[in-house]
């Protein structure tokens, strides 16, 4: 069980990160423009604390103007976490209550989302609203999975102190106006996505972070998409993978895409940019092993390549 308090820590936002308006918003658009280009030279010549802690007229800091791009280069990663460096507050608030992750899941920007830490990923805005319920609300696949996923890891989840109760419980909170992420997604259109996450909120994790809820058919096509990724059929994988197959996990978290990735076998460039399209590049197991460190381990250059293009940070951990 998860104390109420602990719960509100995580997603209660703190007035004091609301951004203040500074006194050089073209230089703001210009270093935002720079970071999404992914011009680390430029960055490099622009950024400066004052500059990237300060925000336009709606409050919108240098980290949100790019959080609301629709996609970034690989090497706009370099940049976001030189503006980090900088000081950078992932946290602070603009006028709505928005954070940069509340705009990147809407704009289902999952590189910018993947770099913020933990903590900055499931705070309240104005409406009461997640980053996930935003990602549900907009049918922003990538960031949605990318967040559910995330509960799937030890360290996230704290299972050892809360078993499944952490976990459940950020999955289910609810807005100002009582709806949780799978109402939204359900009520914006986006039905597939609302059974997606009303499976993951079905999954439960026990004291030793093991997965255990898929039924007898999720689990058949796990099965198979598991022995397809093993034996290295490229081809099978092709045909059999789909968005709401891909990322099913097996107790140890362990997907048929990360066996897929740790098999140079599997190192298809038709593949790969499939399977970065319907499954979560981020994605890892209760480790926190992730694809991309899958893939680097196997040397299979085809997926650590489409992973990194999709979204997936070099420099996880």
């Amino acid at each position: 069980w998860v104390p109420q308090l602990q719960l509100q820590e995580l997603t209660q936002p703190d007035p004091k990160n609301r951004a203040s308006v500074g006194d050089s918003p073209a230089d703001l658009r210009n270093l935002a423009h720079d970071v999404i280009r992914g011009d680390f030279g430029q960055v490099r010549r622009l950024a400066t604390r004052q500059l990237v802690t300060s925000a336009d007229v709606a409050r919108r800091t240098v980290l949100m103007l790019v959080a609301d791009a629709p996609e970034t280069p690989v090497h706009t990663e370099k940049c976001i976490l030189y503006l980090f460096e900088v000081g950078a507050n992932p946290k602070a608030a603009d006028a709505n209550g928005d954070t940069a992750a509340h705009l990147a899941a809407r704009r289902d920007h999952l590189r910018l989302l993947a770099l913020l830490s933990f903590d900055a990923k499931w705070l309240r805005n104005d409406n009461g609203a997640t980053p996930l319920m935003e990602a549900a609300r907009t049918g922003s696949w990538k960031c949605a999975k990318h967040l559910l996923h995330l509960l799937r890891q030890r360290r996230f989840n704290e299972c050892e102190k809360h078993g499944n109760s952490k976990r459940s419980r950020l999955l289910g909170l609810e807005d100002r106006e009582g709806r949780t992420a799978s109402d939204l997604a359900r009520l914006s259109g986006h039905s597939e996505l609302a059974s997606y996450i009303e499976r993951e909120m079905r999954l439960v994790v026990n004291a030793h972070g093991e997965i255990s809820g898929l039924t007898a058919q999720e689990e058949r096509d796990r099965l198979e998409l598991q022995r397809l990724a093993k034996s290295g059929d490229s081809a099978g994988l092709r045909r059999a993978a789909t968005r709401g197959n891909c990322d099913l996990p097996y107790s140890l978290g362990v997907t048929a895409l990360m066996l897929a990735a740790g098999n140079r076998s599997c190192g298809d460039e038709a593949l790969w940019e499939q399977l970065v399209q319907l499954g979560d590049p981020t994605c890892a197991n209760i480790w926190g092993i992730s694809y991309l460190q899958w893939a680097a381990r196997a040397g299979n250059s085809a997926a650590a390549s489409a992973l990194l293009s999709a979204g997936a940070s070099a420099n996880a951990r």
